[in-house]
């Protein structure tokens, strides 16, 4: 990108959807918090109002106001004084800089944008080409923005929850697949009343993936609707007790151990509180830093230092600016992590206690469990085999699928593929190892994101997300110098989800390239 072009930029007022969107990513960032307090305690997300948690009182919209309201509180409640964490601006500002990098990338870059040799126009998917003469910038395509939105605040919403209570809240992906639902066959069913396409040249394309529109495509719409009609009897009998749930015993087993555990404390709290009170204590950090947040400042501050070593070296070097700048990105935190333990005393790199996840993974019948699961999928499996063959059978081949059919069958077959993929390695992992090897709210978690953006990029996320797992590990390991017993797999999924939708030409050059693709042959396009 040019100074002309950016200059241009600003003076076609973009700058004014820039904070429109930042804005309205803060308020939603806002909201995020709030399910963040009050979905793993149960509580009513609209009832009641926003209040102080230590002195109840009601707060007003000056108090609620994003980033802002914080700020002008100076980060202490305006009636007792109690100090408000800053977790809740953060929030709040890290909603609002991914939504405006989304609305850069899709709707603002002039069709060629190098910035540290990097195509950025690039990354921006064909449903979102804004066409001038069409007045199509972002009028026609809003729909399909508005589910990957509300897909990004998900997705931090539900890594913050994971971070916390090793859980995820099954309304937030819920939420998300509904919208998805709507917003997806809603539009799709809108357009072709119109006769309106959201790429000329390409009437039946869509912004995720979706069968072919005659032919073996039915199968799939068969398919597709037989698996969910399989998941919703298979809950109804769950519902009723026709089968059994998995890990309904795991209450009782928990109580039995956790008394066990609490009897093998008692022996050992003594000597343990004495080696923690000789341990020296290298640095007091401010007692307003969160421990974790401790963590981020120091890997976040490396992290920027190491970015900006690696991209001038790069330059030096001459290999392209953005390959050393990611190789500083990469080396950071792994410095940063070496570098907590100068400023960390013995027993904040300890241990505290066992995690509920710690627990759970000690559960002894998880293999059992997993054929509970096995016949709560059966209906599913066998539901979507007789669809698709009742489709291509009764259907004739030459016959073309309506628009909004194609895309509930897109939809469908992101949530079913996206989650089958997760539910899959849970059940083999766990019969492997016997222990549960991922929780079902990574099922839900990554059904949503296939029905959101497709089942391509859920798949493609799943494997990625393990490799953004162990690289984390390896930096916790050298942060704490402990292996880490059981970790959240959700913040992962979510990294992993969002590399995936941002990193999309890296993506089909790596399996252009992996399938072996000859010189002059077309790429691999993924939607």
């Amino acid at each position: 990108m040019t100074k002309e072009d950016f200059y241009l930029l600003l003076a076609t007022g973009s700058w004014v959807w820039l904070l429109f969107v930042f804005a309205f990513g803060a308020c939603v960032g806002s909201l995020t918090n709030v399910l963040v307090y009050r979905l793993p305690l149960g509580l009513s997300v609209v009832s009641p109002p926003s209040r102080c948690p230590m002195c109840q009182t009601k707060l007003t919209w000056r108090e609620n106001f994003p980033i802002f309201g914080w700020l002008r509180l100076g980060g202490r409640c305006r009636f007792c004084k109690s100090p408000i964490s800053p977790e809740y601006p953060l929030v709040e500002a890290l909603v609002g800089l991914l939504f405006v990098v989304f609305f850069v990338l899709w709707y603002t870059l002039p069709d060629r944008a190098v910035i540290l040799g990097v195509d950025w126009a690039s990354i921006r998917p064909e449903w979102a080409q804004w066409d001038a003469t069409l007045d199509r910038w972002p009028r026609e395509t809003w729909p399909m923005f508005i589910v990957l939105l509300v897909l990004v605040a998900s997705l931090v919403a539900m890594s913050l929850v994971d971070l916390k209570t090793y859980t995820i809240p099954l309304q937030i992906p819920w939420f998300a697949t509904v919208v998805a639902l709507l917003f997806h066959v809603g539009y799709a069913a809108y357009l072709s009343i119109r006769g309106y396409s959201i790429m000329p040249g390409n009437p039946f394309a869509w912004s995720l993936p979706t069968p072919v529109r005659s032919g073996d495509g039915w199968w799939w719409v068969g398919a597709s609707i037989g698996g969910v009609l399989g998941l919703v009897l298979a809950n109804i009998a769950l519902h009723y007790g026709w089968i059994r749930r998995s890990f309904a015993d795991y209450p009782e087993w928990e109580a039995k151990h956790a008394a066990a555990s609490a009897r093998s404390e008692a022996t050992t709290q003594t000597s343990h509180s004495e080696s923690i009170e000789t341990a020296p204590v290298a640095y007091e950090w401010p007692e307003w830093i969160p421990r974790f947040g401790r963590f981020v400042l120091v890997t976040f501050a490396v992290l920027l230092g190491f970015a900006a070593i690696g991209y001038y070296l790069g330059q030096l070097q001459g290999a392209p600016r953005w390959a050393g700048l990611l190789a500083g990105v990469l080396v950071g935190p792994l410095v940063g992590a070496i570098s907590i333990r100068g400023f960390a005393s013995p027993t904040e790199t300890a241990e505290g206690g066992a995690s509920p996840a710690e627990d759970w993974i000690l559960y002894p019948h998880a293999r059992r469990e997993m054929f509970k699961e096995l016949v709560f999928l059966t209906p599913c499996i066998g539901l979507a085999w007789l669809g698709g063959t009742v489709a291509m059978s009764q259907v004739p081949s030459a016959s073309v699928i309506p628009l909004w059919l194609l895309v509930l069958t897109g939809v469908l077959m992101g949530y079913l593929i996206g989650g089958g993929v997760v539910w899959a390695a849970r059940i083999f992992g766990s019969l492997a190892f016997g222990k549960e090897a991922m929780g079902l709210g990574d099922v839900h978690m990554m059904a949503a994101v296939g029905a959101c953006v497709g089942w391509i990029d859920a798949t493609l996320a799943f494997p990625l997300a393990a490799l953004v797992g162990l690289y984390w590990v390896v930096v916790h390991v050298l942060a704490t110098r402990q292996m880490p017993k059981a970790m959240q797999f959700g913040p992962y999924l979510a990294m992993a989800t969002l590399l995936v939708i941002l990193a999309k030409p890296l993506v089909e050059e790596g399996l252009t390239r992996l399938v072996a693709i000859p010189p002059g042959e077309p790429r691999i396009n993924i939607p």
